[in-house]
């Protein structure tokens, strides 16, 4: 019994998970904004009909995310699945930072009670979330030479959804540029299969869509509202958001605050550039602001000592 105590389980997963529950139990029953139009997609791809999935050009989802929808189906089990997943996705990156017990515990509730599980999963985009964390874990992996495996991981976020191909500027964070290109090689080889089958069906419509500019963007201040923003201007806003983090990564790939402001910086620029601006979309900074207080809350024991905090956040004996 003290074993069980003692163990991460008890310690760390039960305390966050607990609360992130409960809070999905309270959540399953409501309204999940494009939640229900993904499912749909989703059984559709795991259908007969599957070539289809992608011919109406709106759809923007990631071909992994839509499977992952269509095989649960269930709405009221997604929120568990999504909220749980946020919260568990977001302890298990700040393991593999090394971050102690308390401070994992401290960001997790903290992720929580500010609502970023609950907003995954009732807007329906829970990529938004999922995507930039794995960019930090991507970025962990290349700054500890498992360039390839980085570089899979940032074309598995694609999969949620395409703009995860963004993450490629984390790639820099290895020890050498030809490393990143190689990881970049792989990443590419990634999302090209996953798109291929769609592609060769002849039905794929994804990059058909425009998005009309709405109010309140920068875009906006610029062309004026409900004027086309379609992927050729996408890819100028990719190549600008790609630019920003590889200039940090380049800047401060000694630092392991690396491992979250280039991703931050990739994600602000998108986000100052996008033609529609949505309130889940901020999800992706949240998700990486919080892995940045995770990191220096850990810095504080040993540069405050002998102060109330660095006594509470520091090695549990």
């Amino acid at each position: 019994m003290r074993d069980l105590l003692r163990s991460p389980l008890t310690r760390v997963w039960i305390p966050v998970l607990g609360p992130a529950a409960g809070l999905a139990y309270l959540d399953r029953g409501t309204d999940s904004g494009d939640l229900v139009y993904f499912v749909h997609k989703g059984e559709q791809l795991l259908s007969g009909g599957w070539a289809d999935t992608f011919a109406d050009p709106k759809l923007q989802s990631g071909p992994l995310q839509l499977a992952i929808f269509g095989a649960v189906r269930d709405v009221a089990a997604l929120a568990f699945l999504i909220e749980l997943g946020v919260a568990a996705l977001l302890l298990f990156v700040l393991g593999r930072l090394g971050l102690s017990d308390r401070v994992r515990v401290a960001v997790g509730l903290l992720a929580v009670a500010a609502g970023v599980t609950h907003i995954a999963f009732v807007y329906g985009h829970p990529a938004e979330a999922i995507v930039p964390l794995l960019w930090v874990l991507a970025g962990l992996w290349a700054r500890e030479g498992r360039v390839l495996s980085a570089g899979a991981l940032v074309g598995l976020s694609a999969g949620f959804e395409l703009w995860g191909v963004l993450g490629v500027a984390v790639l820099l964070l290895a020890p050498r540029l030809t490393r990143a290109v190689a990881g970049a090689c792989v990443q590419f080889v990634v999302v090209a299969v996953m798109l291929a089958p769609f592609a060769f069906a002849d039905t794929f419509r994804m990059f058909d869509h425009q998005w009309q500019v709405t109010s309140g963007t920068l875009v906006g201040l610029v062309v004026g509202p409900g004027a086309h923003f379609g992927w050729p201007l996408r890819l100028a806003q990719a190549s600008l958001a790609i630019a920003a983090g590889a200039a940090l990564a380049l800047a401060l790939r000694r630092s392991v605050h690396s491992l979250w402001l280039v991703p931050l910086a990739v994600a602000l620029v998108r986000l100052l550039l996008d033609p529609v601006s949505f309130g889940w979309y901020w999800l992706e900074v949240e998700a990486l602001v919080l892995v940045g207080a995770g990191l220096v809350l850990s810095e504080l024991p040993a540069r405050f000592p002998a102060s109330r905090v660095g006594r509470a956040l520091g090695p549990q004996h």
